[in-house]
């Protein structure tokens, strides 16, 4: 196996720690005069930080309406309303206050204000890659997803029972405002949602195709780092420097770094993940904490070798057998999730084996798969009933 051909472009600016949205006004001037702020169910209100940002803006000059009400497995119908508010106020920007619900729906709301169709086209292939996008500028909430720092967005429609992700290189952030202060009152159970996601994010670029040991390893780094501190911020919420590490090593786990000499990575266990999501209106990272290691131990053949790496990188296991340094890492992996408290089973997350074909029905709408390791109906089956 070679390395393969790769591109790497990431233009967004990162302003990293305490008070750094202090800045987000001059930031902000660069786009325009008239924003429109989009933020979640109300956290950030009850926060204090909703109120800061509109401080900072009224003291500028900022004008702003704001778009409330995104929900944690983001809707399109929602983006579709934001994006009236925006035409109707004719903004220059974006300023999104959140988690990745939050930003991606942001993302969509960027692309859609210049379109004459449903933002959803855009998700179903049904529109042209958009060339042009609100200018967008972020204050992270929640350590998780990446998405402040790519060009992606996923969104979903629980009527058609569809989740679908998307990309395009006029999403990327303008800028992203990274104060792990933010993070600090998140709860446990949503901190370690967000470990699982990180490392998630890290696990599927490295079953991509290509040989790039560079990549590897510091993929290899990036998941140690997260246990090292999803362990340590279990006995010390708070904790500012915790908080600190696991933010940047989200943003790194999906800024385009770790697939350098690879495709784009596998993506089948997050298409598994989107029907638990969509069904059931699960976690992101809950999901993925029960699908992968089901994904795992369904392609453990294929993947012994590249499991026994990671058994060695991040657990330090010397064993020599490749087979048995694999089971040992997927092994780990579970108890680590079960240590910090996110499921790794169905039953876990009060999904029964009852609804065994709607879950499979659901694959077969969305027509999961991955790029490098292929699923059809009998690889359904087999991963989900590894799930229970």
């Amino acid at each position: 196996m070679l390395m393969e051909n790769f591109q790497y472009y990431n233009p967004t600016k990162i302003l990293f720690g305490k008070d750094v949205i202090d800045q987000l006004c001059t930031e902000a001037s660069v786009y325009g005069k008239k924003c429109i702020i989009i933020i979640g169910q109300g956290s950030v209100k009850k926060s204090g930080l909703y109120a800061r940002v509109l401080s900072l803006m009224n003291i500028s000059g900022l004008e702003h309406v704001t778009f409330e009400g995104v929900k944690s497995n983001p809707l399109y119908q929602d983006a579709e309303e934001a994006i009236e508010l925006a035409k109707e106020n004719k903004v220059d920007l974006i300023v999104a206050i959140g988690g990745g619900s939050v930003i991606d729906t942001a993302k969509a709301v960027a692309m859609g204000f210049y379109a004459d169709h449903s933002v959803w086209d855009f998700y179903l292939q049904k529109a042209p890659r958009p060339t042009k996008a609100l200018p967008l500028l972020n204050i992270l909430t929640l350590a998780a997803t990446g998405t402040e720092m790519n060009s992606a967005t996923v969104l979903q429609d629980t009527v058609s029972g569809m989740k679908k992700g998307y990309s395009a290189p006029c999403l990327f952030p303008k800028v992203s405002f990274l104060d792990p202060t933010f993070t600090q009152t998140v709860p446990l159970n949503y901190t370690a949602y967000g470990v699982a996601d990180l490392i998630s994010h890290s696990l599927e670029q490295f079953f991509g195709k290509g040989d790039a040991p560079l990549s590897d390893l510091y993929t290899a780094s990036v998941i140690k780092l997260a246990i090292d501190y999803g362990l340590k911020i279990r006995k010390d919420p708070e904790n500012f420097e915790y908080r600190s590490q696991i933010m940047w090593l989200a943003t790194n786990a999906l800024n385009g770094t770790l697939k350098a000499g690879k495709n784009s990575g596998d993506w089948g266990v997050h298409g598994l993940e989107h029907t638990l999501s969509v069904l059931y209106d699960i976690p992101h990272g809950a999901g993925l904490s029960i699908v992968y290691p089901a994904w795992l131990k369904q392609h453990q053949p294929q993947i012994n070798a590249k499991l026994a790496f990671l058994a060695k990188h991040v657990f330090e296991i010397q064993e020599t057998d490749e087979v048995l340094a694999a089971n040992i890492f997927i092994t780990q992996l579970e108890a680590f999730f079960t240590q910090i408290e996110t499921p790794i089973r169905l039953n876990q997350a009060d999904i029964h084996i009852n609804d065994q074909e709607k879950i499979i029905s659901n694959f077969k709408l969305n027509k999961v798969t991955g790029s490098v390791y292929p699923l059809g109906e009998k690889e359904y089956e087999e991963i989900l009933a590894k799930m229970w």
